[in-house]
């Protein structure tokens, strides 16, 4: 027997999502989502998600590099921080000096411990590998601003290429609701994954998806909804998804919930932007959508009858208790990962 959220009728909410982004240049659309705290090579949830493929395809292969990849994002995310706080051209050299002298600040800056600790590891490891350091070279001894430059940013890009098979048999059904401008898949992409997935993304907003084909022709993007998936039952090997169901009504959300769990035959990675440990959902309406605080408590209860085994990793909390970061710029990410392989 269908559910009653199955029933309903989200005709309206449709609309309202679909305008809601429409209203967006194709421009912005396209960068928006992929800069700043929110780039893919640095995100915690961007990495993990890849990190995940990686390990359902290579079981255990590749743990290790995926550990390196998360240090790497924390450690270029906090540089980021401090070149915001102070931009001049300077930075880079004094917080290198800070580095190389053990010191925990500079003005006025603190120096986490969690970023010496990764100095150590990288200077013991290879000197001339030492990304942080790269990091703090100036990259035009002209600028006048200190920013990370896209050589740095794309290190680990460079290493997953060289780790993956260029071919594979076999490859993963891979599908991305609400894909964007090929937000992640273009990382994904550039990092060499390509040949491990058959890639489907979709999304309610067809400028997001005329600018992901104009990427990536031969790439299957298309418009949809994650009210109803265009997708067979217990098709898709793997099915992640990034920042979606905050913006749902909460009937959209469990609808949505229902059908990545009807189309998900092996593992769904779920990330989440604004959730707590709350009895119940906070429902906050905006501008033709929504900005929910979701209640993990809720979600669990929906989710865990509906999938084999589920993990809940809080971002902050895990970066903590695995490298003592302690200044994750988000307490309200939260990351569910479901496993329906049958036991």
């Amino acid at each position: 027997m269908d559910s009653p959220v199955r029933r309903f009728d989200f005709s309206e909410e449709t609309k309202a999502l679909q305008e809601a982004w429409m209203r967006h240049d194709d421009a912005f659309l396209k960068d928006y989502l992929v800069s700043d705290v929110e780039d893919p090579r640095t995100h915690f949830p961007s990495i993990l998600t890849r990190g995940m493929l990686a390990e359902l395809r290579f079981p255990g292969k590749f743990r290790e590099l995926i550990w390196q990849e998360y240090q790497f994002g924390i450690s270029l995310s906090y540089i980021r921080r401090v070149f915001q706080q102070r931009p001049s051209a300077g930075t880079p050299r004094l917080l290198f000096d800070a580095l190389k002298n053990g010191k925990d600040s500079f003005q006025s800056i603190p120096v986490p411990n969690y970023i010496h600790e990764n100095w150590k590891q990288l200077e013991s490891a290879d000197p001339d590998l030492n990304y942080l350091a790269k990091a703090l070279e100036p990259e035009d001894s002209e600028s006048r601003t200190a920013i990370l430059s896209e050589k740095v940013l794309q290190t680990f890009e460079s290493k997953w290429r060289t780790e993956l098979p260029a071919v594979i048999q076999d490859p993963l059904n891979v599908m991305e609701p609400a894909c964007g401008s090929a937000n992640d898949y273009r990382f994904l992409d550039s990092f060499g994954f390509g040949p491990l997935m058959r890639y489907r993304g979709f999304d309610i907003c067809l400028k997001n998806i005329s600018n992901a084909r104009s990427c990536f022709p031969d790439i299957q993007f298309e418009e949809g909804s994650v009210f109803e998936i265009n997708e067979g039952n217990g098709e898709v090997d793997y099915l992640f998804v990034h920042d979606l169901f905050e913006h749902l009504s909460i009937l959209g959300m469990e609808r949505g919930f229902e059908e990545v769990c009807r189309v998900t035959r092996g593992m769904a990675c779920l990330c989440f932007f604004n959730m707590a440990e709350r009895d119940d959902h906070l429902v906050q309406a905006k501008e033709g959508y929504h900005w929910n605080r979701l209640s993990l408590e809720k979600v669990l209860g929906f989710l865990e009858p509906r999938c084999n085994q589920l993990q809940v990793i809080h971002v902050a909390g895990f970066l903590s208790r695995a490298f003592g970061c302690e200044d994750y710029h988000n307490s309200g990410a939260y990351v569910l990962v479901l496993d329906f392989c049958k036991k």
